[in-house]
């Protein structure tokens, strides 16, 4: 982001106000080497390490990084998406610095866009101004720092706001001209007081007021009368705020007992309700499964009676039955039986014939042995003499 320093006192060596135009990022601290050496070559905007080297005075009308070491402050921005020039920014602590980033984005997202096209027109000016306090008896700490905003479209109008280093949390919103009446000296922020000096959308409600205060003279900052009064009202304001918050949180607590007891009851009798409920409902399931139980029981009551009528009956039945099947069996039986008893003639028959030729076979086998024996005994004498 570019932006235009004014001259400064050596004393403070810190911003006095910015104006941006443009939006960059860069993750290094830069000097102007304008400040401190007027006829340097170098860029107008250099990383403070490699000035060090061309530049002897670097840090006579300028804060460094050196500056703020050993302390519990850091190079804060005056607009955190701005270059890091160390010539625009302030001794701030790291929780204050993220507080503000936070606080300038929510403003301009939701107050100052949404009213002046969409920023086509939109001119932002940030600044600090100092306090007697240094960091290092060198940098000087800021009082407060301050963003004005400036509209330039034909609906123009501006807006201030201002900070104070001493509340993180807090955040004032005042007019461009409030603004210029608590910086040192005769300033005029914008042009033809950014067209005429018109309100904010948002605080045009309250823009007769303003009117006659753009009539009467400057307004004095209020004397310390003023703000012992105001401190007064202050601490009635949190003592009954703080009652009315404790009484809000006893009522929340017994609002919450009575209503937990009567949830509590609620449940219990819903709960109650749906069992019995239910336990009406299944009353006539349960009839029907009694009776259901009660007729199947005679079913199989009838079912053994009958079987043993069966089993009864089912004796004389058979002897009848057997008794008819006798003579057909019988007459059936009689070709089974001669045949048998043919078979049995038969065997008899075959067996006596076999023991007469077995017989005749045993007489002629003792006949032939006899008589071969007898022929071999008269042959062998016969031979025997006629040797």
């Amino acid at each position: 982001m570019r932006h235009v320093d004014p001259p400064r006192p050596q004393a403070h060596e810190g911003v006095d106000y910015a104006a941006y135009i443009t939006l960059v990022t860069s993750p290094a601290w830069y000097v102007v080497i304008q400040v401190d050496d007027s006829k340097s070559s170098l860029d107008e905007v250099t990383k403070g390490s490699d000035a060090k080297e061309h530049v002897p005075d670097l840090g006579t009308n300028q804060a460094l990084e050196e500056d703020y070491a050993s302390t519990d402050y850091q190079p804060g921005a005056l607009y955190h998406r701005a270059s890091p020039a160390l010539t625009s920014s302030v001794p701030l602590t790291p929780e204050f610095t993220e507080k503000w980033a936070a606080d300038v984005d929510l403003l301009i997202k939701e107050k100052l866009l949404p009213h002046c096209e969409s920023g086509e027109h939109l001119h932002l000016l940030t600044g600090a101004v100092p306090s007697n306090t240094k960091v290092n008896d060198k940098v000087a700490i800021p009082e407060f720092i301050w963003l004005a905003a400036c509209c330039n479209a034909p609906e123009a109008w501006s807006l201030g706001i201002i900070k104070r280093t001493g509340d993180v949390d807090g955040l004032e919103q005042v007019t461009v001209e409030e603004l210029e009446n608590q910086l040192s000296g005769d300033i005029k922020l914008f042009s033809n007081q950014c067209g005429g000096g018109a309100l904010h959308p948002e605080l045009r409600s309250t823009s007769d007021a303003s009117t006659q205060t753009d009539e009467e003279p400057s307004v004095q900052t209020p004397g310390a009368f003023s703000r012992f009064f105001q401190f007064i009202f202050c601490v009635i304001y949190e003592i009954i705020n703080t009652f009315v918050c404790l009484v809000w949180f006893l009522f929340k607590q017994v609002c919450n007992i009575i209503f937990g007891r009567l949830y509590w009851i609620w449940t219990a009798l819903t709960t109650y309700i749906f069992a019995l409920s239910k336990v009406l409902l299944n009353i006539p399931c349960d009839v029907l499964c009694v009776f259901a139980n009660i007729l199947c029981g005679f079913v199989r009551i009838l079912n053994n009676a009958l079987s043993v009528v069966c089993l009864i009956l089912r004796l004389p039945t058979r002897f009848l039955c057997d008794m008819a099947s006798f003579p057909y069996y019988t007459i059936c039986a009689i070709p089974d039986v001669g045949i048998d008893i043919l078979s049995g003639v038969w065997g008899v028959f075959m067996l006596g014939f076999s023991a007469v030729f077995g017989a005749f076979g045993g007489s002629f086998s003792v006949a032939s042995f006899a008589g071969s024996s007898f022929f071999q005994r008269f042959i062998g004498q016969s031979e025997g003499y006629e040797n």
